[in-house]
């Protein structure tokens, strides 16, 4: 799910949006989404040498971070701040009792240090508390490779955790518009029980869901009619918008 808006500064600061949002669902593969994203960022004015910001929110995942440096070069990537708080609660869990206060305060503190940019501060926190867990012992070993994994997300994301610089210029720090996005196009129509779907009519059905909830519907069905009638004229033959096979997902491309 891609979900592609613009904001627009009223004054020195404050940032006035969404504006001009397109909802874009498919199930084909990583890359076919960001190629959509950079061409509907070029159609906007934000080419590569526009100088304009661009921000791409995601949710941690490595390819991303690849395909985002790749196709939105010029965007500041910014990892979700909820992934983050749920690594914070899993590492916390590894030395603290499991709905304690103590935990709840020690996922707080650090927070706060990420709203204050001070990253480093949470890794050094989070490593004094890894040499405090003994190496040897009825379940340290699991806690131990917790704790250590969770830090290790952080670490290799420290560049794109700058939630108080953020927040300061008015800027997103959660991709809670792609989840309801998700939640609304994808989860309402095809998430239900019993329901099995094949994968290509999936898509189709998804692309529909965007087209509407776009407000494309008009220009969607002239395409539609423009494009059937112009096929009936090469093959001499009425053609069916209904088919028998589904078309193939999307390329890479």
């Amino acid at each position: 799910m891609v979900v592609m808006y613009t904001r627009r500064r009223r004054g020195t600061r404050r940032l006035e949006g969404p504006v001009n949002r397109r909802n874009y669902a498919s199930l084909g593969p990583k890359r076919h989404a960001f190629a959509i994203a950079r061409r509907e960022a070029d159609k906007r004015g934000f080419t590569r040498d526009s100088g304009r910001m661009v921000q791409l929110v995601t949710d941690g995942d490595p390819d991303y971070a690849q395909l985002g440096a790749e196709y939105l070069s010029q965007a500041l990537h910014t990892i979700d701040c909820d992934h983050v708080f749920e690594t914070l609660w899993e590492a916390g869990g590894c030395f603290l009792a499991e709905g304690s206060a103590e935990l709840k305060a020690w996922v707080e503190t650090q927070k706060d240090r990420l709203f204050d940019d001070d990253v480093e501060a949470l890794l050094d926190e989070m490593a004094r508390r890894l040499d405090l867990i003994a190496k040897t012992g009825p379940g340290t070993k699991g806690r131990r490779d917790r704790l250590r994994k969770a830090r290790n997300y952080i670490a290799r994301r420290a560049s794109k955790l700058q939630y108080g610089w953020l927040r300061r210029r008015d800027l997103v720090i959660s991709t809670g518009i792609v989840e309801g996005a998700v939640k609304n196009l994808s989860g309402r129509r095809c998430d239900h029980g019993g329901m099995r779907w094949i994968r290509e009519r999936a898509q189709a059905v998804l692309q529909l869901r965007c087209v509407e909830a776009n407000r494309d519907w008009t220009g969607f069905e002239q395409f539609v009619h423009d494009r059937l009638r112009a096929a009936a004229r090469l093959n001499c033959a009425p053609e069916r918008l209904q088919t028998a096979i589904a078309q193939q997902l999307p390329e890479a491309a």
